[in-house]
């Protein structure tokens, strides 16, 4: 981390420097007002900042410095950088108003500027480090920004809005974990006797501590463990050791994962560069809103060196100064080994509940030691020794996590309020189930009962027995169905031999109020009728998920698609029998397979994936031009037909082509088809029947031995000799494989995904992501948000699921008499309340419109347009209008550069997961170092005072290019970190 900041003062000094160098070439001679005077100006004053800033930092990360703020002036401190930035202003008023003439101004300016820097991060404690740096890596950005304007470079401006609007971002990512407004940041002081403080709730109690061997006998008698990494790990330098215990761990079957806190350490993702350093394996660091709800369920949690980010006063008490703040729930496990120097309060300055209660015990001692310690205990009691350079090996090869069946779940308090209903599915190839195991405790926290049917789960190998273990019931089939309020299932509703009737009958006739399943609505007409005749069951499609971001977490089909695709690679090599990777033998060479992928869609580019990790060499098509650069960046060939015709579709399919793009497409693949192995075909559009990419003619040409996997057989098949269900060898001797229940023979990993798509379903439906006290008494159907329109098959008697492609534009609601008593889910009852307490709005379909049915109204309800929208984006546009029409059309230009720049970092850091910020921040650092240009055109000019102004932008250049190469090279390394 003080690399890093010692690397931004790089930066922000060399902006100073060229600033300097571009007055003295051309600014001390001009008399009059010009922008680049400003500019300059601009540059020197955020470049000191950023330099004496970042010094700072350095200083406070490296232990130079202590991290303790220092508060210069107590409560008066913010008025002495009110008056130190009144000063600087007026300084520019002066520099300008001369014609920026005066270099007294801008030393001046450049020493009040240095001092704003310096008591700014001065008065920021160590805690606050993780948003400090990433706030001055943002400066550093903005000076590479306005060096740009100042030399009318539109590199420099591009790079720096680039690096400044990330850098402020990220900035805003930390603020949001540590629930604390920039503002108060960067005003530092936090912690240091703030009134919240003063009232906060007394610690009472007694540290209980433990030694080593009481350590080692915890561990060896948990099951699950959970690890907490601090900025003490960090100090101690113990990550080869905690990843050496770890693997110890995981040899001896205990289920090991890290919680990362996001601004645990002194950089974004500073914990997740150190356990890869470690070679942890990514699969087992999760992020803390990933693990929370697991704490419960944990035997034992190992806290290295972290105190304010596993505080239950954030939590528990409203008067402490980290109220609010998102803290790692470890309180919540069986017990807590807290390794720890003392009882010292953390850099907020409070102390720590965690550290006095029953279920705690204090490992004291230096991480390191404590760490070494614990690695020699668990090593003589298992009889395992793990050295730093096998560490990986048995990281990676030691026990992996297994899914939940194997774990007893502690009682949930939660009273349910609702029952969930899981059949066994009838299909005599469906091998999944709705709900797995693993899964059934967080239905239990939403106030769910769980009930399933016998045997439902053996078809992915789980039994009765593990359902019963984590608070489920198993129940017998007419149960299931007529004692259920909500019942998932993963098939639509067929003919069931233990009910003597079809599901819709039994469902129609039950008391369930939500049915899902996958429900083919195009396809099941007479199904749908019948179930949206019951005006108190609701009926939900989970293959209606909208193409939308929000949605993702819910799309079931992408996730079986997924599945599909491996599968069908997995099935075609099999089929194939020879090596998928080119190989050098004895015999002479193997060369590797060749792959054709027809279709770029979940399934087609999980198979390229799979199929390129296998070693082959893989082609892929699609009509859809867009999925051109991620078919290439999977290491795939794209081919193309030579003929112009987009083939993009509605709800992110292909639309069905012309007969001439299909001519010219069935020449191209018979060509390529002579000389493929292994053909996967996935063309499908959703109720209509699989377009024939693979005729006669083309399967003709494939040379004996060959294999095509038809995922398209459901429907017909993409190849015109394709047999549903069946696997068989042509009269060529290629291998036609038609299977339908890909994804059904991969029944456990299935499941498990299902499941957790149908958990976010849940808690869409009870209201759980805005409000985390809600739960199943909260249940309801709402046909205004979006994701529930289109998912909501039939509700309250009424037929509301229409395709994509035929949804009519928004018509005017008519208004409904108040007081109505519409059909609700208890059945005879007349209020909009239900038997089991679940609520529903008025029905409104996705054809209609706000109540006033005004234009506001229309735009709200078809674009989320509200009138704040409206304001701000009013007020951008005025601002835009100020500019063109007051400054000229040079800057005009820059200008837009310098938005698009911000746009690009917007993007960006919202793209790029968190474990990698601090490699982010580096990177972004080093492209800052592009002021080295600007410090280039400085180093020769004919003009007077040359020789100064090119002695200060080498100085600028040398310390650019510390920046640059020193960034990249820092940055490269933590990358290499990451890579298996």
């Amino acid at each position: 981390p003080q690399l890093v900041a010692m690397l931004h003062s790089f930066v922000g000094l060399a902006a100073s420097l060229v600033g300097f160098a571009n007055f003295y070439k051309v600014n001390h001679q001009q008399t009059a007002f010009t922008n680049e005077n400003l500019e300059i100006y601009l540059g020197i004053f955020i470049g000191n900042i950023t330099f004496t800033g970042s010094v700072v930092a350095f200083g406070k990360l490296h232990g130079k410095i202590t991290s303790t703020p220092l508060l210069l002036g107590g409560e008066k401190r913010h008025m002495i950088n009110a008056g130190g930035l009144g000063v600087c202003v007026l300084l520019l008023i002066i520099f300008l108003a001369v014609g920026g003439s005066s270099g007294f101004c801008l030393v001046l300016m450049t020493l009040i500027s240095g001092f704003l820097g310096w008591n700014m991060v001065m008065a920021i404690g160590g805690a606050d480090m993780p948003v400090v740096v990433s706030m001055l890596n943002s400066y550093s950005g903005w000076a590479t920004c306005a060096g740009g304007f100042m030399l009318k470079n539109n590199l420099l401006i591009i790079t720096g809005s680039l690096v400044g609007s990330s850098g402020a971002i990220l900035s805003y990512i930390m603020c949001k974990a540590m629930n604390r407004s920039f503002i108060s940041v960067i005003l530092g002081g936090f912690g240091q006797g703030t009134s919240s403080s003063a009232s906060a709730m007394k610690v009472e109690g007694e540290a209980v501590e433990t030694k080593v061997d009481e350590v080692v006998q915890d561990c060896l008698a948990a099951n699950r463990i959970v690890l907490v990494p601090g900025f003490g790990m960090a100090q101690a330098r113990c990550q080869e050791q905690v990843a050496n215990v770890v693997a110890i761990l995981r040899k001896m079957g205990k289920h090991c994962k890290f919680c990362i806190h996001p601004v645990a350490g002194r950089l974004p993702g500073h914990m997740n560069v150190l356990l890869a350093e470690a070679n942890v394996p990514y699969d087992i660091v999760m992020e803390m809103d990933e693990i929370n709800d697991e704490f419960p369920t944990t035997d034992l949690v190992m806290i290295i060196g972290a105190n304010d980010i596993v505080n239950p006063a954030a939590l528990e008490d409203p008067n402490s100064p980290i109220a609010g703040m998102p803290v790692c729930e470890v309180w919540k496990a069986k017990k807590v080994i807290v390794l720890k120097r003392g009882l010292a309060t953390g850099y907020a300055g409070i102390d720590n509940p965690l550290f006095f209660k029953e279920n705690t015990r204090m490992f004291f001692g230096n991480a390191l030691t404590s760490m070494k310690d614990l690695l020699n205990g668990l090593s003589e009691k298992s009889g395992t020794s793990v050295s730093t350079s096998s560490s990986t090996a048995d990281l990676e090869g030691g026990h992996r996590e297994q899914t939940s069946e194997d774990e007893i779940v502690v009682d949930i308090d939660r009273v349910p309020s609702l029952t969930i209903g899981v059949p066994k599915e009838t299909h005599s190839m469906e091998k999944r189930i709705a709900l797995v195991p693993k899964h059934i405790p967080k239905f239990r926290k939403l106030g769910f009962a769980v009930q399933i049917e016998d045997g439902a789960g053996e078809g992915s190998g789980f039994t009765n027995e593990t359902y019963e273990r984590v608070g489920a019931t198993i129940v017998d089939t007419k149960t299931v169905w007529n004692d259920s309020d909500l019942i998932f299932k993963v098939r639509e509703p067929m003919y069931n031999s233990a009910l003597g009737c079809n599901e819709d009958d039994a469902v129609f006739n039950g008391k369930t109020s939500v049915y899902v399943s996958y429900m083919k609505p195009y396809a099941n007409g007479d199904i749908m009728d019948k179930l949206a005749a019951r005006d108190s069951l609701t009926v939900i499609g989970m293959d209606c998920v909208p193409r939308i971001t929000r949605a993702q977490k819910l799309d079931s089909l992408s996730s079986m698609g997924n599945i599909a695709g491996y599968r069908a690679v997995i099935e075609g090599f099999h089929a194939f029998q020879k090596y998928s990777k080119g190989q050098m033998t004895a015999a002479g060479k193997q060369p590797p397979a060749r792959v054709f992928v027809v279709g770029a869609g979940v399934a087609g580019l999980a198979a390229i994936g799979t199929a390129r990790g296998l070693g082959a060499v893989v082609k892929a098509f699609d009509t859809r031009p867009v999925v051109k650069e991620q078919v290439e960046s999977m290491g795939a060939e794209f081919v193309e037909v030579d003929y112009k015709e987009d083939g993009t579709g509605v709800g992110g399919y292909a639309k069905e082509m012309s007969e001439g793009f299909k001519q010219a497409q069935q020449e191209l693949f018979c060509k390529i088809c002579r000389k493929t192995d292994i053909i996967i075909t996935t063309a499908l559009i959703p109720g209509r029947p699989a377009p024939i990419i693979l005729n006669e003619e083309a399967t003709r040409a494939m040379k004996a031995g060959s294999v095509i996997v038809d995922l398209a057989a459901e429907n017909g098949g993409n190849c015109a000799f394709t047999k549903k269900d069946e696997r068989y060898v042509f009269e060529n001797g290629v291998t036609i494989i038609g299977y339908t229940d890909l994804v059904s023979r991969m029944g456990r990993l299935s499941s498990e995904m299902y499941s957790m798509n149908l958990y976010h379903l849940t808690e869409e439906l009870c209201g759980t992501i805005e409000n985390k006290e809600s739960g199943a008494e909260s249940l309801n159907i709402d046909l205004d948000d979006e994701i529930q329109a289109s998912m909501v098959c039939s509700h309250r008697g009424k037929m509301t699921w229409v395709a994509p492609h035929l949804r009519p534009q928004p018509a005017k609601e008519e208004k409904k008499p108040s007081g109505g008593s519409g059909p609700s889910f208890g059945g005879a009852q007349s209020s909009s309340q239900g038997a089991g307490g679940i609520q529903f709005n008025d029905f409104q379909d996705v054809r209609r419109l706000g109540d006033d049915g005004s234009l506001l109204g229309r735009a709200n309800v078809m674009f989320g347009i509200d009138k704040p929208f409206l304001i701000r984006l009013g007020g951008t546009l005025f601002f835009f209008l100020i500019i063109g029409l007051l400054a000229g059309e040079e800057f005009v230009r820059f200008f837009l550069a310098f938005v698009l720049g911000i746009c690009i970092g917007w993007k960006l850091i919202w793209n790029v997961t968190p474990a990698l910020h601090t490699p982010l921040m580096s990177v972004t650092n080093a492209i800052s170092g592009i002021i080295v240009v600007g410090a280039m055109l400085q180093l020769d000019s004919e003009k007077e005072g040359s020789f100064f102004a090119a002695f200060l932008g080498a100085a600028g250049l040398f310390f650019a290019s510390i920046n640059v190469f020193g960034g990249f090279i820092v940055t490269q390394r933590m990358l290499a970190m990451f890579k298996k």
